[in-house]
């Protein structure tokens, strides 16, 4: 895949998020771009953002990584 900043071929790899006890150590949430030019304090609570879905060993296939943006470019699937 190639990145879409600099156009060079990325590295593959999958993103991973590490679970602390019985809570995950970080909630993975995604929010549309045109939300955020609208939010305030009570963002979070009157937008419902959409929930990345947990793997059962942490691990998130198709993840990109481009050396020279240092950046990483990912498929999540989402909650239902």
């Amino acid at each position: 895949m190639n990145c879409p900043h600099c156009g060079k071929e990325m590295e593959q790899g999958r993103v991973f998020v590490s679970p602390g006890g019985a809570l995950p150590v970080a909630l993975i949430v995604w929010h549309a771009e045109t939300e955020f030019e609208k939010r305030d304090i009570l963002e979070p609570v009157k937008h419902i953002p959409i929930g990345i879905a947990d793997t059962k060993d942490g691990y998130y296939k198709d993840a990109y990584y481009c050396r020279p943006c240092r950046r990483v470019f990912g498929e999540f699937p989402t909650i239902e």
